[in-house]
């Protein structure tokens, strides 16, 4: 199985030694994302470090063990599914075009988010 994965859902294994980062670290799941993953998880930087309760070196301990089991792909990879992405999500949530694109993109099983915006599109499998 191969799944884009949300930022929601690493930001939250991030947070918390939950089922979703067990699944994440411990499942034969595939997991990919965009490189905005990236923005994202920075501009919640403070709000994870403050939730997680870990010091910053148990923090990047976490993140670089949660992103060694993630692809990350460069937005060229998916930029000519981009727009049809944008233009799907821009009544949903804009700043999840990307995960969109992706999963346009490539050939996956659907995209792991609880964000409900992806359920309103119908732009591919979630």
């Amino acid at each position: 199985m191969r799944l884009v994965i949300d930022t929601n859902i690493i930001i939250s294994s991030l947070i918390s030694n939950s089922i979703r980062r067990h699944i994440l670290m411990n499942s034969n799941i595939e997991f990919i994302a965009p490189e905005y993953t990236f923005t994202e998880i920075l501009k919640h930087g403070d709000i994870i470090k403050k939730k997680s309760k870990l010091a910053s070196q148990d923090l990047q301990y976490v993140m670089d063990m949660l992103f060694s089991r993630i692809t990350i792909y460069p937005k060229d990879e998916y930029a000519d599914c981009y727009d049809q992405a944008k233009d799907i999500m821009k009544d949903i949530d804009p700043d999840d075009a990307p995960f969109l694109a992706l999963a346009m993109k490539t050939k996956v099983d659907g995209i792991w988010s609880e964000d409900k915006g992806f359920q309103q599109q119908n732009g591919t499998v979630t």
